[in-house]
């Protein structure tokens, strides 16, 4: 170690500069690339996925435009009345000016991939901000219309591409799913059942029409036909998006407000909750029955394990209802709504091979002793766990959501009860007759 002379005529330690400089640079840097990527992959300040309370996903195809496929894909997605965002990369737009155009006129998003998609990691702040600023340009110039919309290639931010797309109006977007692979990559029929498996509402959907691992455009384009059919046989529509990321209506103000809606949304996320119907008042997710075995009066036995709907009241949905309606017409809309809703999942039942096996659909619910008027079963909830947290959770959210709040919380735990209805009974009751089972 090298040594100096103190002021008493002590030697003391010296730190050698150019290890401190190499620590310091590496920190920055560590900074400036991984720090902004764990920002971004976190969700702050990026867009992952779209609202959950709609039946729609965003297909979205990176690295184009390609004048092989891109237009084959344009061709695909119109004859199954689908639409998608088209990450554009800046010179290949340059180069197929007509496809840009095209994409456009199809009324497809377009969104900025930077101009020669190179690695963030590896560029400048000054290379950064002008890949940004040069692709947002050519888009502007052959479209009429500035990107809306920023994806990093491979993903990947840095710190100046985090912050100079904010400062050119462009939303940071990601995606929720992954379906072509990488090592190894996915076929063509993979591609599908993959994104079959892990499909959610609000999804955006990763893919390509340029670029990528080598043979990726030609593999998405080949998949692509079955995947429409799928999502539409799953009852989602496809759209850019500027149509998926549409807020919701009642957004959270206070922070205990934020706090029960970030719970919720991560409820329904892990749990895979989708509606029903889009504008309906249930949602379903797939889940395993616990418990003893339960024989339903049609004949049907659920036993513990077997795959069961699992029935959810939407509360966002339920809340803006009791905004929007006196409070003695909202048990007449409500009832109307869940029967509309029941008419759905009976046809989703049928239809959807997710929901084609199960053998009934279940529910917790206040209004169990009502839902007798709808045809389903029903009796009281005697699990004791259950009854306490269902009870203090459905108290904290008839004090938050009901119009009369806490003078509400007089509801006992003995008011939670258990809802069925076989899959042989809602069929009977609520199908129409394109959707009953053949013999």
């Amino acid at each position: 170690m090298a040594r100096g002379v103190g002021p008493a005529g002590t030697r003391s330690p010296v730190i050698p500069l150019a290890p401190l400089i190499l620590a310091v640079a590496g920190v920055g840097g560590l900074a400036y690339t991984l720090g902004a990527h764990l920002i971004a992959s976190a969700g702050i300040g990026t867009v992952h996925r779209g609202p959950a309370s709609r039946r729609v996903v965003a297909l979205t195809f990176d690295d184009g435009p390609d004048p092989i496929y891109t237009p084959r894909i344009l061709d695909i997605l119109a004859q199954h009345h689908a639409r998608a965002t088209f990450f554009v990369v800046g010179e290949r737009a340059q180069s197929h000016p007509e496809i840009v155009r095209a994409i456009a006129q199809g009324q497809h998003e377009i969104g900025n991939h930077t101009f020669t998609h190179p690695h963030l990691w590896l560029l400048s702040p000054q290379r950064t901000q002008r890949e940004i600023t040069q692709c947002a340009e050519v888009v502007t110039a052959l479209t009429g219309q500035a990107p809306r919309y920023f994806r990093p290639p491979w993903g990947k931010f840095n710190w100046t591409a985090y912050r100079h797309a904010a400062r050119l109006g462009e939303i940071r977007v990601l995606w929720s799913l992954r379906a072509e692979g990488w090592l190894p990559v996915a076929p063509p029929d993979a591609i599908g059942r993959i994104i079959a498996r892990r499909l959610h509402p609000g999804a955006i959907i990763d893919l390509h029409d340029g670029g990528g691992v080598s043979g990726t455009p030609a593999r998405t384009a080949q998949a692509l036909p079955k995947l429409l059919d799928m999502l539409r046989t799953y009852g989602y529509q496809c759209l850019p998006l500027n149509e998926v990321l549409v807020p919701e209506a009642s957004q959270p103000h206070s922070l205990r407000e934020k706090i029960w809606d970030w719970y919720e949304r991560t409820w329904a996320a892990w749990f895979r909750e989708e509606p029903v119907t889009d504008d309906g008042a249930l949602a379903i997710s797939l889940t395993p029955h616990r418990g003893r075995v339960v024989s339903l009066q049609d004949g049907t036995d659920i036993r513990p394990g077997d795959v069961i709907g699992e029935l959810h009241f939407r509360r966002d949905h339920i809340l803006q209802m009791h905004r929007d309606l006196p409070s003695r017409k909202v048990g007449l809309v409500l009832r109307r709504e869940l029967t509309q809703s029941l008419e759905a999942l009976a046809t989703l039942a049928t239809k959807d091979p997710r929901y084609q096996r199960l053998p009934a659909f279940h529910g917790l619910s206040l209004f169990w002793r009502e839902a007798r008027m709808l045809g389903l079963e029903s009796g009281p909830l005697t699990n004791l766990w259950q009854r306490w947290s269902l009870g203090w959770y459905m108290r904290m959210l008839m004090a938050r959501d009901h119009p009369l709040g806490r003078q509400r919380l007089e509801i006992t735990f003995r008011d939670i009860g258990h809802v069925w209805i076989s899959r042989t009974a809602l069929l009977a009751r609520y199908g129409r007759s394109s959707d009953m089972p053949t013999r």
